[in-house]
């Protein structure tokens, strides 16, 4: 599935596939859905949080799309306004929608 937002003034594709997935392990070394999962069971103890995975994942999901898209860290400076958490809240359809068995 793939999905159009706009971050910053500038139109960034997004995809979720298998391939998402294998990306996002491979760049990582860790597993998008154990990170998704901990991030759907934040609780009210903040103490270990990070943005890591959000950034992660809405990275991974936009380099699916693009794959000219840089690493992430000069990906994420290339934009002035950037609220990871919105832009994860407007994927969240997708990533629901391509992981569920379609049997």
């Amino acid at each position: 599935m793939e999905k159009t937002i706009q971050i910053d003034g500038k139109n960034i594709n997004f995809r979720c596939t298998a391939a998402t997935l294998r990306r996002y392990r491979n760049q990582f070394n860790r597993e998008f859905l154990s990170d998704l999962s901990k991030l759907c069971n934040v609780k009210e103890d903040m103490s270990d949080f990070s943005f890591e995975p959000f950034e992660n994942i809405v990275w991974a999901m936009a380099k699916t799309a693009d794959n000219s898209i840089p690493d992430v860290q000069t990906w994420l400076d290339s934009f002035t306004d950037f609220s990871v958490i919105d832009v994860f809240t407007q994927l969240q359809d997708i990533i629901i929608n391509s992981l569920k068995s379609k049997n």
